[in-house]
């Protein structure tokens, strides 16, 4: 449907612009505490660059803004609670508060896994889809409204595209880490 696409791909979504204004701030903040506290992964210098770079483009471009109230706000529901979750590690958050408040620790746990399968597993591939869709379908069309955006748009394919990839990484990351934490408690 023609105007679908079009609302999807070219209407202006003033709330999208905000979303992506603070997403973009938390990217380069997350991006400065990587750096700074020294994280163990290279992988998350990338991811918080490739993040800080298609938010740019999102703001530059104005396109897809349907989108990026997913990928920038929607999708990031887990990411907000996992901020809480590691605060429960002994190692990356505070020492014994897990020990002190072991509920609100699998409360946590149990919301970040059930979040991340939700946003990040089920309705991601989803939205991927139907972004890649649009995205193709507007590469190949002659709309002025891209004029001057494919490179822009080509960019968002590529980083959805590496974005996607490190959701699987997460999630085999997750599955390793629950096999073990069932280990050490004595249900595997």
């Amino acid at each position: 449907m023609p105007e679908a696409y079009e609302n999807r791909f070219f209407k202006y979504h003033p709330e999208a612009v905000r979303v992506t204004l603070y997403f973009l701030s938390y990217q380069v903040k997350d991006l400065i505490d990587t750096i700074t506290w020294n994280d163990d992964s290279s992988v998350f210098v990338v991811h918080h660059i490739i993040s800080i770079l298609s938010a740019c483009g999102a703001l530059n471009s104005g396109i897809a803004q349907f989108y990026t109230i997913f990928y920038f706000g929607f999708s990031e529901l887990s990411t907000g609670i996992l901020n809480l979750f590691v605060n429960f590690d002994d190692t990356a958050g505070v020492k014994g508060l897990g020990m002190a408040f072991p509920v609100v620790k699998i409360v946590l746990g149990v919301s970040f896994i059930f979040l991340f399968l939700v946003c990040r597993v089920v309705l991601w591939w989803a939205v991927t889809y139907y972004f890649c869709r649009d995205a193709w379908n507007a590469l190949r069309g002659n709309d002025s409204r891209l004029e001057g955006r494919r490179n822009t748009l080509r960019f968002g394919i590529v980083s959805l595209s590496f974005m996607s990839l490190l959701q699987i990484i997460w999630l085999a990351e997750m599955v390793k880490i629950g096999k073990k934490e069932f280990q050490n408690i004595g249900l595997l």
